[in-house]
């Protein structure tokens, strides 16, 4: 198990990026940090703040410290001149990871109570066999970094992964900079998840200057550590040419390498090429094959195009319809909640007529924002007398340029 040590540790809040490049870079202030932060005087900190204001980590820690003791802290200081930009790690500064054994049985990680409730707030699904992650839409950032800080401040051993499920919190919290500070760190000890967030970081371009190529030797880099989710972005180059030359074939084997990781997105991803027939001859066995694998795994994208497959197309089956139609909707997926309306309203196919259905499934997928939804909810609402309500939601869709809703309002208004 990859730990980072104490002298890692120290740093975990500080500046992490002098610590792979082998600099000095507020080295010192890290080394002081570690005193200066249990020490309780309030002038001790301000004057770190202050002498380490070059340091922006350090001396936001100091700044924050100093308000929970005294409620104020010094503004930090300006930089007298522009610094040369700081040269930034790179996949070929990454250390060979070593091979392990093959008699050599897998070594369960030890984590703390704290890095296993940072790891639950802030780590990515198939980060490790060990802990379940969270996906990034479902994550609570703000509620995320301060359980990971919390410990990085408390703890002086601490993994590798938590630091990169740190750096992934603080990504979603839109702290970029300290998210590629950390992120780094992680990176060079190993981690697969911290590579990935590099990546993300070098795609959007915010915090570092965009480089496509720069972020697919990330992703490549992560995928090379057995994470699924790098496999899924190295694929994703792969099929769009993004970063690399495209190259369907590669695509399809690391889509397929993700896949049998059970990674969702990629399961997802490959029932809708087989089912359409992209790049591939189509299959709508192996379509809905992989399509259930990531229904399995709690898709509700998948579970909505089975429900919709059973439905109208392959081995037509409204039972099936309606069990994968119901597991979307508890999602509040909402093209299944606009069928389920559509399904009800209409009666067919065995389903009961029921127009109270109809308007509590098109009524949540309305005020999720599904345009078609808001249109049929307000013409069911129209027929069955709320015009007010009626005109709310067909005004909604009009407003999304919707033009049967504009048609509608001006029938409803004409009368």
């Amino acid at each position: 198990m990859i730990r980072l040590g104490v002298v890692a540790s120290a740093a975990v809040l500080a500046g992490a990026g002098a610590v792979w490049a082998g600099e000095t870079d507020c080295g010192e202030a890290r080394l002081v940090w570690a005193d200066v932060k249990d020490s309780g005087s309030a002038t001790a900190i301000e004057s770190f703040a202050q002498i380490y204001a070059d340091c922006p980590i350090y001396s936001q820690l100091a700044r924050d410290l100093l308000v929970g003791l005294i409620g104020e802290a010094p503004a930090p200081a300006k930089a007298d001149a522009p610094k040369e930009p700081q040269r930034r790690l790179r996949v070929s500064d990454l250390r060979p990871r070593p091979e392990p054994a093959p008699d050599d049985p897998p070594q369960e990680p030890d984590f703390s109570d704290g890095e296993y409730d940072c790891l639950m707030a802030a780590a990515a699904p198939g980060q490790s066999p060990y802990f379940d992650g969270v996906k990034w839409a479902d994550m609570d950032a703000e509620n995320a970094m301060a359980i990971c800080a919390d410990l990085l401040l408390k703890d002086q051993d601490v993994d590798a992964e938590v630091v990169a499920a740190f750096g992934r919190a603080l990504m979603k919290g839109g702290k970029l900079e300290m998210a590629l500070e950390f992120s780094e760190l992680a990176a060079m000890e190993g981690s697969g998840l911290a590579m990935n967030t590099l990546a993300s970081l070098y795609n959007d371009g915010e915090i570092v200057p965009e480089d496509a190529e720069t972020a697919f030797a990330w992703y490549m880099a992560a995928a090379e550590t057995g994470l699924p989710m790098g496999m899924h972005n190295v694929a994703y180059g792969y099929e769009n040419g993004k970063g690399v030359a495209p190259d369907i074939d590669k695509a399809l084997y690391y889509y397929q390498k993700a896949a049998f990781f059970g990674y969702e997105p990629s399961l997802l991803h490959l029932g809708v090429i087989y089912r359409e027939g992209t790049h591939v001859t189509r299959d709508m066995q192996r379509a809905v094959d992989y399509l259930k694998m990531a229904a399995r795994n709690g898709s509700a994208d998948a579970a909505a195009r089975l429900g919709y497959i059973y439905e109208i197309g392959y081995s037509k089956d409204i039972e099936q319809a309606l069990d994968y139609y119901f597991q979307a909707a508890k999602q509040n997926n909402v093209v299944t909640l606009h069928n389920l309306g559509s399904l009800t309203y209409q009666g067919r196919d065995g389903v009961p007529q029921d127009t109270e259905a109809a308007l509590l499934f098109w009524g949540r997928a309305a005020k999720l924002g599904d345009v078609k939804s808001q249109r049929k909810f307000g013409r069911l609402l129209y027929e069955i007398g709320d015009v007010e309500e009626a005109l709310r939601f067909l005004r909604l869709a009009a407003e999304q340029g919707d033009d049967e809703a504009q048609q509608l309002i001006r029938q409803i208004e004409g009368d």
